[in-house]
């Protein structure tokens, strides 16, 4: 074994599990499958959220710095240090690029210990694992054994339940026996599951994409926030906008909180 493959005898142990998965009911799939897919347009919608919040934010922001009187204001008040990230949004040089449909690069090499891709075992090595799921896991390619391990680390759910019903709407070409019957459930039918293969197969790529911008985005929101805070802190820059920009004013509360006050509250504190 190289290097590079070199893994903890723990996660060999844990490669090695034999216990096989038990029966996967209708209900079982059903009920399973529309929460984790409900969760996921969840996370979704909160990453969408948070790039608009940043574009809205660099927006709002960009055309206040076109204004030298609020730019001679923040410098008097020492607050004309704007995050990076932020900065650079502004001049166009943090542009998001839109949702593509196309896969995220999974950075997998493919070698299998025990018949479990090393890049997923490295994934799971650190979590607890329930008994079963690298059986399960051996029911996919390589490829798929990542995508499943990402997703269930991504949802927080390493769960026995989720692992069966990924592994059971897992495509017929992605199995690592092709030729083997797909498994049949009472009361759904063969059209019913082709559809949620591919409901679940457009979700999970939009779930994973959102996933690795969510992190980033996600930094660079407090940043920007804990910036607009002290902004909103400031009397002379509050009294500044209220007086001269008013619906930026209200605008940059709601970025603060959603919930907040409104934008007479926030200008009877600043009286």
């Amino acid at each position: 074994m190289t290097q590079g493959a070199k893994i903890s005898r723990h996660a060999v142990a844990l490669a090695s599990d034999s216990q096989g998965p038990h029966k996967l009911y209708s209900y079982q799939l059903r009920a399973t499958y529309d929460c984790q897919c409900e969760r996921m347009r969840l996370f979704i919608r909160e990453a969408n959220a948070s790039q608009k919040a940043l574009e809205k934010m660099a927006a709002l922001f960009g055309k206040l710095t076109t204004v030298v009187a609020f730019r001679a204001l923040i410098e008097a008040e020492r607050l004309d240090s704007i995050p990076t990230q932020l900065a650079e949004r502004i001049r166009g040089n943090r542009a998001d690029f839109p949702f593509t449909g196309k896969k995220p690069t999974l950075l997998t090499n493919r070698q299998l210990i025990a018949g479990i891709c090393l890049d997923a075992l490295e994934l799971l090595e650190d979590g607890p694992v329930p008994a079963g799921i690298f059986s399960l896991l051996r029911k996919v390619v390589p490829g798929r054994q990542m995508e499943i391990t990402r997703l269930m680390i991504g949802l927080d759910r390493v769960r026995l339940l989720w692992a069966r019903v990924l592994v059971g709407l897992t495509p017929q070409s992605q199995l690592a026996a092709p030729s083997v019957p797909r498994m049949q459930f009472a009361g759904i039918t063969a059209s019913d599951i082709a559809a949620m293969e591919i409901e679940l197969a457009a979700l999970s790529l939009e779930f994973l994409n959102a996933a690795e911008r969510l992190g980033p985005w996600g930094l660079e929101l407090v940043a920007a926030r804990g910036y607009l805070n002290r902004l909103m802190d400031n009397a002379p820059i509050v009294r500044y906008l209220a007086r001269s920009f008013p619906e930026t004013l209200s605008e940059f509360q709601k970025l603060i909180d959603p919930t907040s006050c409104s934008l007479a509250t926030t200008l009877t504190r600043w009286r």
